[in-house]
C-alpha cells in the first residue's frame, strides 16, 4: 500500500475527522463483499470490468464502482485503458496470508461496538451490543497501546492501520468532542481526577482515552497532569475547536451507514436515505451549524468565481439566478460584485429562511428575490438571466436527472448568458482527487448523486446548446463555466 511522507498534525486531524472512517469502511466493505477476492491478480489474470465484478459479487454496479474508484486512487487496484480492474500484486500477497486475513476478519465485528465509545467512557466498562458484551476500552488499548499487536511487514501494518485504527481515531475524536474532554483540555492542564470531575466521566476510561490521544500527538502527561501538546493547542482551542467539533458531529451522522456499507453496495438499501423527506429534514437541520460555519470559506470561493467571470463580461445590472442556493453564499458573492447586480435565490422555503438572515448580515438583502420551488421540476423561465449558478447542487442528483435540469437552465439563460457550476469534478480517469472520491462515496451511501468528470459535464451541456465550456480549479473544488458558441469564457482564474 503506497505511503507518503508524514503529514503534519493539522493534516492528520483533518483526515481523522473527515475521511479515516470512510477509508476503514471502504476496506471493510471490500473484504466483506469479497471484492478483493473477486479482483483478478496482476499480471497473470485478465482485468474485469465494473459490470463483471458487480455481477460476480451480486452487488450494484454503482456501488461497486464507488468502491473501485477509491481503491484505484489509493493504489490498491489497477485499471487498464479499457477500464478493466486488477488487484495490486502486493495487496494480493497480503490478503492471501492466512494469519493476516484472520486478523482483519477478527476486527470486522468491532465497528458498531466502537460507536458506543461514549457509553463505555461514561461507565468505564463493557457495553452491550446485540445482546453481547464488548470491552470497547480494552479494544482501544489493544489497537493503540499494545506493542505486540504490530505486523512484521510495514505494508501489512499500514493496511491494518487504515482498516481498523482509522475509524477508531474518528470515533475517539467524536467522543472526546461530544463529551467535553477537548473543551476541558483546551481550558488548561488537568489532572485525571479533575478531568473526571469536570466531564462526569470514568477516570479509568479517561486514562485509556488520554493515552490513545497521546499516541496521536494530541496530549502529553507530565507529573500526573495532562495537557494539549504545543502542536495540538492551536488546533484544539477557540474557533478551531468549535469548527472541529461541528465537523466531527457531521461525521458521526454517517457512522451507522458506513458500518453497513457492504449491505448498501450489495442491495442499494440506503441506511441514511436523504431522498426520504423526513430523514433529509432531520439530517440537514442537525448539520445547519456546520453549513453556516463554512459560509465564509465558500464566500471567498464565490468571490473568486465572480472575479474570474468579470474578466470577460460586465456584471453591472446583471440578472443572476442561484439555483439550490443553500446558505446563499454564491449568490451573495455576485450581489456584492456591483451595486446593481440583482440576484434570485432558488431553494426550498425552509432553506430560504436562513438565506434571508445571511443576506441581511452581508447587506445585500434589498436586492434579493426569493424563489421557492422543486429543483427537479421547476420552470426557470425563458432567456431571463445573464448568469445562472449551480453551487454544489449537482452532486445530490442522479446523472439521469441532469439532462432535464440542464435543458431548463439553458432555456432560462439569455443568448449570451453563462452557466456557472461549482462542483467536485473528477479527473478523466475517475481516480481522483481522493477527497472528491470520499465525498462521492458519501453521496452514494445517502442515495444522492454521482460525481462526474469535466468531459462528462461538457457532453451533457453540449446536448442542451451550451457548446463552449471550461473547467478551472478552485481551492477544494472546481469551477465549470458554460455558454453558447461565440460567447467568451475566461481561460484562467482571476489573479
Amino acid at each position: 500500500m503506497p505511503t507518503s511522507s508524514s503529514p503534519s498534525l493539522a493534516q492528520s486531524l483533518h483526515i481523522w475527522a473527515r475521511n479515516a472512517s470512510n477509508e476503514s469502511a471502504l476496506l471493510r466493505a471490500s473484504l466483506s463483499l469479497g471484492l478483493f477476492q473477486a479482483l483478478p491478480r496482476e499480471p497473470t489474470s485478465a482485468p474485469l470490468s465494473v459490470e463483471a465484478l458487480a455481477h460476480q459479487l451480486g452487488a450494484s454496479v454503482r456501488g461497486t464502482r464507488a468502491l473501485l474508484e477509491l481503491l484505484l486512487c489509493m493504489g490498491l487496484v489497477r485499471m487498464d485503458d479499457a477500464r478493466g480492474y486488477t488487484l495490486s500484486s502486493s495487496i494480493a500477497a497480503l490478503l492471501d496470508d492466512a494469519g493476516f486475513h484472520a486478523r482483519l476478519q477478527a476486527e470486522r465485528p468491532w465497528w458498531h461496538p466502537m460507536g458506543r465509545l461514549d457509553e463505555a467512557l461514561q461507565q468505564g466498562g463493557p457495553v452491550v451490543e446485540d445482546a453481547d458484551s464488548w470491552d470497547v476500552l480494552g479494544h482501544y488499548r489493544e489497537l493503540f497501546l499494545d506493542p505486540t499487536k504490530v505486523s512484521t511487514s510495514a505494508e501489512a501494518e499500514d493496511f491494518f492501520d487504515r482498516f481498523a485504527r482509522g475509524a477508531a481515531r474518528t470515533q475517539l475524536l467524536i467522543t472526546v468532542g461530544r463529551l467535553g474532554v477537548l473543551d476541558a483540555l483546551a481550558s488548561g492542564p488537568q489532572s485525571l481526577t479533575r478531568l473526571g470531575e469536570t466531564t462526569k466521566l470514568s477516570v479509568e476510561g479517561l486514562r485509556v482515552v488520554l493515552e490513545v490521544m497521546a499516541t496521536l500527538g494530541l496530549v502529553r502527561e507530565e507529573a500526573g497532569v495532562w495537557d494539549l501538546t504545543a502542536d495540538a493547542r492551536p488546533l484544539l482551542e477557540g474557533k478551531a475547536l468549535a469548527y472541529l467539533v461541528r465537523a466531527l458531529s457531521v461525521s458521526s451522522r454517517y457512522w451507522e451507514a458506513l458500518g453497513r456499507l457492504d449491505e448498501t453496495v450489495r442491495t442499494e438499501h440506503f441506511i441514511l436515505d436523504l431522498k426520504d423527506p423526513e430523514t433529509s429534514r432531520r439530517f440537514y437541520a442537525d448539520n445547519s451549524q456546520q453549513i453556516t460555519a463554512v459560509f465564509a470559506t465558500h464566500f471567498q470561493l464565490g468571490r473568486k468565481a465572480v472575479e474570474t467571470l468579470a474578466q470577460v463580461r460586465p456584471l453591472e445590472r446583471a440578472q443572476v439566478l442561484d439555483i439550490g442556493t443553500g446558505s446563499g453564499v454564491w449568490g451573495a458573492a455576485f450581489a456584492r460584485a456591483t451595486p446593481t447586480t440583482q440576484v434570485t435565490y432558488f431553494d426550498q422555503d425552509v432553506v430560504l429562511e436562513q438565506v434571508r438572515t445571511n443576506l441581511e448580515r452581508l447587506k445585500v438583502a434589498e436586492r434579493a428575490r426569493f424563489w421557492p420551488g422543486d429543483l427537479l421540476t421547476h420552470d426557470f423561465g425563458e432567456q431571463a438571466f445573464d448568469v445562472i449558478v449551480l453551487p454544489q447542487v449537482l452532486n445530490v442528483l442522479r446523472p439521469e436527472s441532469l439532462p432535464g435540469l440542464f435543458a431548463r437552465v439553458s432555456r432560462a439563460l439569455k443568448p449570451d448568458g453563462v452557466l456557472l457550476i461549482a462542483e467536485y469534478v473528477l479527473n478523466e480517469r475517475r481516480d481522483g482527487p481522493l477527497e472528491h472520491l470520499y465525498f462521492g462515496l458519501r453521496r452514494f451511501m445517502t442515495n444522492e448523486g454521482d460525481l462526474l468528470s469535466a468531459s462528462e459535464y461538457a457532453h451533457l451541456l453540449k446536448d442542451v446548446g451550451l457548446t463552449a465550456s471550461v473547467c478551472l480549479p478552485l481551492p477544494t473544488q472546481e469551477l465549470i463555466l458554460a455558454t453558447r458558441s461565440g460567447v467568451p469564457l475566461p481561460s484562467r482564474l482571476a489573479a
